[in-house]
């Protein structure tokens, strides 16, 4: 701000000029103003002065800016208005110069308001933040601290003024920026040596000014300036720029995170889809491969999954005396877990040297409880003979339906829950006519929009009908769960092709 002076005082674009001008037209000719050098400025020449006039300094902020030569009274009078004057021309300048800061300040931070809300990297954001609080505040080191995740570490995302090879001042350690996180109130540090909180590092610093990045009811970091100029100090003006740029920050930065937080889900979403795309691809090579060719029987099977990978399975293999062997089975859990058991099941079926149901199903347990807590698994194994013979253990699956009738089985575990569990075995005939059922529990469980369960007396009438007239009967009703049908009968004894002579 310019030194007020009476010349520029008294210049005639002056709004002091005309006033000091009329007082000496209205007390006449013997009064006249000069400057501290001598130099006439308005009113009668020096040289026409009376042995009688005064001098009179014109005193300002304890300094005289010139003086009024003339009658005593007159002169007084002039130099007192003349001093008042100079005051209220250097309070206006003061305002206006604190006015244009204020303006400047707001601009700057009007600026920064505008390269935030354009960032969505929170480094970028922090960078930015600070480098803008320089420019305002004066500093020799200055950090953004930030809270990445809830509950973890000040990380560094910014910082001016630290060498190379020595800790920080106002890095991550920082006791002074700790504090100012747990209160969540700004503060100044006038001393910082001599603060009980200062580490090693922080005591090169003089004065520090540190508040906190605040977002919502959250604090999420701090940002903060210091000096190690011997005569440096913060004010209260200071700190109160600095928790306005911190409010600006900090919702950037949270947004920035969110963002950073949104992208990572997006891509892990991206990945997981990938997982199961792969897996349902596999599981449904694998469910393919899982029924192999059996002369002598008709098998009709239908696999639908609730999502991409499902937790039921079945399987189907001849004996060598002819018979087969079917099991249909659901596993707890969903997804790739779930996926991963299905294989293991499926892989373990395949190794499995016995025909006999029972001994089958405690085989599966076996290997389940084995690999430790996975759950359970619910299993129906049969085997079937070309007479149709047939024999049947069941491991808390639903029971299968023979032509329309439900088939009662002793009540047992699911697989996978304790070791060396004993199955019962219960035997039958089918007929030639008749059709055995399996299926899994998400035929049972289908769900109308109204909230109606499909439920078990709909099935009786619904197992005379063909495998895959079951499972989409299931689907439109509501489908919720993996749906598995798996049909067994006899096939019907080749002709022989009459000869003709």
């Amino acid at each position: 701000m310019a030194p007020v002076t009476l010349k520029s005082l008294l210049r005639p674009t002056s709004g002091s000029a005309p006033v000091v001008a009329a007082l000496l037209k209205a007390v006449g000719a013997g009064v006249c103003i000069i400057d501290a050098q001598g130099k006439l400025l308005m009113g009668t020449a020096v040289e026409s002065a009376s042995p009688g006039d005064a001098r009179i300094a014109i005193d300002f902020e304890g300094a005289p800016l010139g003086y009024v030569l003339g009658p005593p009274e007159t002169a007084q009078a002039t130099a007192l208005l003349l001093a008042h004057l100079s005051a209220r021309e250097s309070e206006g300048r003061a305002l206006a110069a604190e006015v244009l800061h204020l303006y400047r300040e707001v601009h700057l931070i009007e600026q920064l308001s505008e390269q935030l809300v354009a960032l969505l990297n929170s480094t970028a954001v922090a960078e930015s933040a600070l480098g803008q609080a320089q420019r305002l505040i004066s500093a020799t080191h200055g950090s953004v601290l930030v809270l990445k995740k809830q509950d973890s570490n000040l990380e560094p995302a910014a910082s001016f003024g630290g060498a190379a090879g020595t800790p920080d001042p106002l890095g991550p350690d920082s006791r002074f920026a700790a504090s100012i996180l747990e209160r969540g109130i700004g503060e100044i540090v006038n001393g910082c040596a001599a603060d009980p909180r200062a580490l090693n590092s922080e005591c090169l610093l003089h004065t520090l000014i540190c508040v906190p990045l605040r977002a919502g009811q959250r604090n999420i970091g701090t940002i903060a300036l210091g000096s190690s100029d011997p005569g440096a100090s913060y004010s209260a003006g200071d700190l109160k720029l600095l928790n306005t740029i911190a409010l600006q920050t900090a919702a950037a930065i949270e947004n920035a995170l969110l963002c950073a937080a949104m992208v990572e889900a997006a891509r892990e979403r991206a990945a997981y889809a990938a997982e199961l795309q792969a897996a349902s691809t596999v599981q449904q090579l694998l469910l393919q491969s899982a029924s192999q060719v059996t002369p002598g029987f008709g098998v009709d099977s239908v696999y639908l999954p609730a999502s991409e990978v499902g937790g039921d399975f079945f399987y189907v293999a001849p004996a060598p005396d002819g018979s087969i062997t079917a099991v249909v089975g659901d596993v707890s859990g969903k997804g790739l877990t779930a996926a991963m058991r299905v294989a293991m099941i499926l892989g373990a079926l395949r190794r499995e040297t016995s025909y006999d149901p029972a001994d089958i199903l405690a085989g599966l347990n076996n290997v389940l409880t084995a690999q430790g807590q996975l759950g359970f698994t619910t299993a129906c194994c049969v085997r079937i003979a070309l007479s149709g013979e047939y024999t049947l253990a069941n491991a808390g699956h639903v029971s299968p339906y023979l032509s329309g009738c439900e088939l009662s089985t002793p009540p047992a575990l699911p697989l996978g829950l304790i070791p060396d569990q004993v199955y019962t075995s219960v035997r039958g005939k089918l007929a030639a006519s008749e059709r055995l059922v399996l299926l899994s529990d998400g035929v049972l469980e289908a769900r109308a929009p109204d909230g109606e369960l499909y439920g078990f007396e709909r099935l009786p009438s619904l197992t005379l009908q063909p495998a895959q007239q079951i499972a989409d009967t299931a689907q439109r009703f509501g489908q919720e769960d993996d749906i598995t049908v798996l049909t067994l009968n006899l096939a019907p004894a080749l002709q022989p092709v009459p000869s003709h002579s």
